[in-house]
């Protein structure tokens, strides 16, 4: 009888999106991940396979029998073009081998669409689309899944926002606070994967959680969450960039600029997808502690105004 089919995760299942990945992976493939250094997290649980994204074309025994690459590899931090080159350069080779191995499926965690000014300027994204431009017309069966806002236990949205809310009185709310997100579960964005590898959805896939809400909004419930009387200071929009860019100089990196800007385009806060196996996981329900949410600094979940989930 034959064993479960055999994925190749690029990237590990580490981190905020690759950890999520993983653990559902899990549940049907066997998962050989692909990364430099070994994760905890995935001791005894997969095969590991260390080396460099840039040596992974040159190891066609890697592809043979493979059903599908999943690839979570890209760079957060922002760069000049020599940054983003290799990394780029090699997925389109590692591209080449898939091809030519009769690997089935190709599913890249990709990037929703990014405002016209991001999307032509930045090498984060210069570089990015053309290698996706190159997947949809590879032949292989392919996804593209385009998450809002992940959030997950070491996340740098929810986490750090919950402990800066604790230890301050007062938070800085970016313009009028009226634009969107549609935050998802790294679980769900992980079930999202395994519906992809079944070929249960489309070729391009925005990835929104189910419920979309404004940042203010989205303060007011991380302050209910540490049970603290929400004080908003408003900062202009060109003020705050401006104070965005003075932490990244001083080694602040919980935003970037471009992120900044990305979340006052407005432009994140489209649905989830339909259809699928299970409801999304509420960003309050992780709050009140269901899925996989850990009690960290700055939010204790059996002492805030949300309570708990029942039956959790």
């Amino acid at each position: 009888m034959a064993g479960p089919k055999r994925v190749l995760l690029l990237g590990g299942g580490g981190g905020v999106v690759g950890s999520g990945v993983l653990e559902e992976l899990l549940r049907e493939y066997s998962v050989v991940s692909y990364h430099r250094t070994p994760l905890a997290g995935e001791s005894g649980r997969v095969t590991f396979v260390p080396g460099d994204l840039r040596e992974l074309p040159e190891r066609p025994e890697l592809f043979r029998q493979l059903h599908a690459v999943v690839n979570v590899v890209w760079y957060r931090e922002p760069g000049p073009d020599r940054r983003f080159a290799p990394a780029a350069e090699a997925l389109h080779r590692v591209l080449q081998r898939c091809v030519e191995e009769g690997v089935e499926r190709f599913v890249q965690i990709s990037l929703p669409p990014g405002p016209p000014a991001l999307e032509a300027r930045l090498p984060y994204f210069t570089r990015r689309r053309p290698f996706e431009a190159a997947l949809l017309a590879s032949g292989l069966k392919v996804n593209l899944l385009q998450p809002s806002a992940v959030f997950a236990p070491q996340d740098r949205l929810v986490q750090v926002m919950l402990g800066l809310l604790r230890r301050h009185r007062y938070f800085p709310l970016f313009g009028n606070g009226e634009y969107h997100l549609s935050p998802i579960w790294h679980r769900d964005l992980g079930l999202l994967v395994v519906e992809a590898l079944s070929g249960r959805l489309p070729p391009v896939t925005l990835a929104g959680g189910p419920e979309r809400m404004t940042y203010r909004e989205l303060l007011g419930l991380l302050s209910r969450a540490v049970g603290r009387d929400l004080r908003l200071v408003r900062v202009s929009p060109r003020a705050g960039r401006w104070a965005v860019r003075g932490f990244n100089a001083l080694g602040w990196h919980v935003l970037y600029t471009y992120e900044y800007d990305w979340l006052l385009s407005d432009t994140l806060g489209f649905p989830a997808p339909t259809g699928l196996p299970r409801p999304f996981l509420h960003l309050e329900e992780f709050l009140r502690g269901k899925g996989d949410a850990p009690a960290t600094e700055g939010w204790d979940r059996r002492a805030t105004g949300l309570g708990t989930v029942p039956g959790d």
